[in-house]
């Protein structure tokens, strides 16, 4: 874009801009707000010495034309590498430092998982549609006790919208961006008598840009653009079916078409990728009065077909879960968990025929908790897990996490907690890389850190500290995967929330992680850092502010450190390591609401059109892109 242009844009957008985190209420800190992810039932903050993240559906409004990747990219302590690369390109989830294998990712407190191994066995946060989320809860720390193997980094819960209200409601939005981007969503939600309903359609579709940069030398530098097309289907019901049992079964199917480039520098036409997620299961809760039985079924086919210059491959995984756990309320301030879960993950591949087959793997893992519930202020979570894996044999996993919350104006909290990982399906059985030697990971995990409350709930500051210690940490390595003997990881996190005065809403926040892998080279025990692509420091500022009742502007600036990336230059048999500069990016949004039914709104992304930073070596960014469009509600 030419500088005068840009120039108008700033100065016609105010300077606002994209803060998902801009909150018009007068209180600043959560600590009443309710969540269920960090002990599986509803419990406020307060009560809890779990870190915590709520992202509310005003935030989520405030990203129509976006993605769960970018929402998430702006969560202290997260990088999704390759939310600002081409929309086609994989996104990785960095938390605390840890690949995203160790981040369980729910859907409505249901695992929704990738038997395939394309991810680890996290979901491609590509097949995750962002306009039916009601809220997101980010839970730091490992959660192996309450929410199984995968969950040694955290959880991140997404919870998506119910019918309520009247007996038909409908809501949607349409979106215009750059690279001739189109995204539309309908819905229709509501509530008769004891029945619930909530069906959504999106679609999206961009032309995208070259995935892959062209080299600076290239005598024809122009590369093909590299365009993604998603559908998403949503359907949820909810029936009263007894004053006590309420049925909850629901649909999701996703699918997307992308186009990818041959690697770092190296640009291709013929290369085509097709995935689809099919999420579906019912849960149920029957009501005790002083607590609540809960069973849910989960059941998720992921689907990959992939055509390329080197061939076609079909990639198809399926996973099972169920469980059945109860909470009750012991006394005023004595709270019991107890439930049991089933796991099942299986790949029906074509391309693994020859030399293993089907395989498949499960675990049973019965768990229960006991909770103080602010007793004086202090609070105490103390539980274990009982793994009994079909491959790896037993298990025991366990969480200590003590809080004290001192006159609702300083909580003081620490976790130490362990975790157990298998090795996935893919890592095991793969004929190109997979190793059915490899032995499943152990982790320890400690956490410490205060949150304050200050100037009447005006401020909010929560700093946090963390260590995690894993042994037989599985990586990567000369296109094979292996065991090394431990991964030691570290950090601290800071976010500070305040509200200056009536209308304006500040957060700024930053994480450091460092870690180093030891294992034995030549006979002696050799130790160097391996977070490949992810910074150790990273950090930004959100401001937002209603000018007037029907306005609302918000600006929002990343920050992500000085990396380095594993870079096989074309043509090349040895990879080198290639450092990646630091880089800053500034996002600005801002909308106009009508009769309160409807709004007018802009996301202004990148806007010093910065495309000299890398998120991953050889591969394109995004510059300055927009998008506007219109919702409504009716």
């Amino acid at each position: 874009m030419k500088k005068k242009s840009f120039s108008l844009l700033s100065l016609s957008l105010l300077a606002l801009g994209q803060a998902g985190y801009a909150q018009d209420s007068a209180r600043v800190s959560q600590l009443n707000t309710v969540v269920v992810t960090a002990t599986k039932f509803a419990k406020k903050q307060s009560e809890t010495g779990k870190v915590m993240t709520v992202i509310s559906r005003e935030q989520i409004e405030r990203n129509v034309g976006r993605s769960i990747s970018d929402v998430l990219n702006e969560q202290t302590g997260i990088v999704i590498n390759g939310a600002g690369s081409n929309p086609g390109k994989n996104k990785e989830l960095y938390f605390r430092g840890a690949t995203a294998q160790y981040t369980t990712i729910l859907i409505d407190g249901i695992p929704v998982a990738d038997a395939t191994g394309l991810t680890g066995s996290a979901i491609d946060l590509r097949l995750m549609p962002i306009d039916e989320v009601e809220r997101i809860e980010v839970l730091r720390g490992t959660q192996s006790t309450l929410y199984g193997a995968d969950a040694i980094a955290g959880v991140i819960n997404i919870i998506l919208r119910k019918g309520s209200g009247k007996p038909v409601n409908a809501s949607g939005n349409l979106t215009w961006g750059s690279n001739r981007s189109v995204k539309g969503t309908l819905g229709l939600r509501g509530q008769k008598d004891n029945v619930d309903y909530n069906v959504s359609f999106t679609h999206f579709d961009t032309d995208g840009i070259s995935e892959a940069a062209p080299p600076e030398d290239a005598v024809n530098p122009e590369f093909d653009r590299d365009g993604l097309k998603q559908n998403s289907f949503l359907a949820n019901v909810g029936i009263q079916a007894t004053e006590q049992l309420k049925l909850q079964p629901f649909m999701m199917f996703t699918d997307y078409k992308s186009k990818y480039d041959a690697g770092p520098h190296q640009d291709a036409l013929v290369n085509n990728n097709k995935s689809s997620l099919l999420h579906t299961g019912v849960r149920a809760t029957y009501d005790l009065g002083k607590g609540r039985i809960h069973g849910n079924f989960g059941y998720q086919k992921v689907q990959r077909d992939d055509e390329s210059e080197w061939g076609a491959m079909t990639l198809d995984g399926r996973s099972y879960f169920s469980e059945l756990y109860g909470h009750y309320d012991v006394t005023k301030w004595l709270q019991a968990l107890v439930g049991v879960e089933y796991r099942k993950a299986e790949l029906l591949d074509s391309a693994f025929d020859t030399p293993y087959g089907v395989r498949s793997q499960y675990n049973t893992s019965p768990y229960a908790a006991l909770f103080i519930k602010d007793l004086h202020g202090f609070s105490f979570e103390a539980g274990g897990r009982y793994t009994m894996h079909s491959t790896f044999g037993n298990n025991f996993t366990y969480t200590l996490n003590p809080s004290y919350l001192i006159s609702d104006k300083l909580k003081l909290f620490v976790n130490v907690s362990s975790g157990f990982k298998a090795p996935t399906l893919t890592s095991l059985f793969s004929p190109f890389y997979g190793n059915p030697d490899l032995k499943p990971e152990e982790t320890n995990s400690y956490e410490a850190g205060f949150q304050a409350f200050l100037l009447k709930e005006k401020i909010d500051l929560r700093v946090v500290g963390f260590k995690r210690d894993m042994k037989n940490v599985i990586a990567y390595i000369n296109n094979k995967y292996h065991n090394f003997n431990q991964q030691n990881d570290q950090g601290a996190e800071v976010e500070l929330a305040l509200q200056p005065a009536k209308g304006l809403s500040v957060k700024v926040f930053y994480a450091y992680v460092d870690g180093e892998v030891t294992t034995q080279t030549a006979g002696k025990d050799t130790s160097y850092n391996n977070l490949i692509r992810r910074p150790n420091h990273s950090g930004g500022l959100n401001i937002g502010y209603r000018l007037v009742r029907n306005v609302y502007v918000s600006t929002n600036i990343r920050h992500t450190g000085s990396r380095y990336d594993i870079y096989y230059a074309p043509g090349a048999m040895t990879a080198v390591n290639a450092p990646l500069s630091a880089y800053t990016i500034w996002d600005m949004y801002a909308e106009f609401r009508f009769s309160g039914k409807g709004r007018l709104f802009i996301n202004a992304n990148n806007i010093t059109n910065n495309r000299k930073y890398e998120e991953i070596k050889g591969y394109s960014v995004l510059g300055f892109n927009m998008q506007t469009g219109i919702s409504f509600q009716l």
